[in-house]
């Protein structure tokens, strides 16, 4: 007999932090509707990560890493 799927929410919630100045931008282009500029963003992540490999988004994992620690060297220096 087949397993059954756990039910609940087919997408997980996400919150992301933009910058002010990209969020004026894109705000202004959703024309200050919450709903447009939530459809706006989720098309732009979705055209994104279709085009990249998941090669390519490892390595760009990495280089936040690497910033980040780098960072954080300067900081107790």
């Amino acid at each position: 007999m087949p397993r059954r799927r756990k039910g609940g929410p087919r997408y997980r919630r996400v919150t992301l932090s933009l910058p002010k100045r990209l969020y004026s931008v894109l705000n202004g282009i959703a024309m200050g509707d919450e709903k447009k500029l939530n459809r706006l963003i989720k098309g732009i992540l979705e055209d994104k990560l279709q085009e990249c490999t998941v090669a390519e988004l490892e390595a760009y994992l990495r280089k936040v890493e690497e910033e980040e620690a780098k960072a954080e060297k300067e900081e107790m220096s």
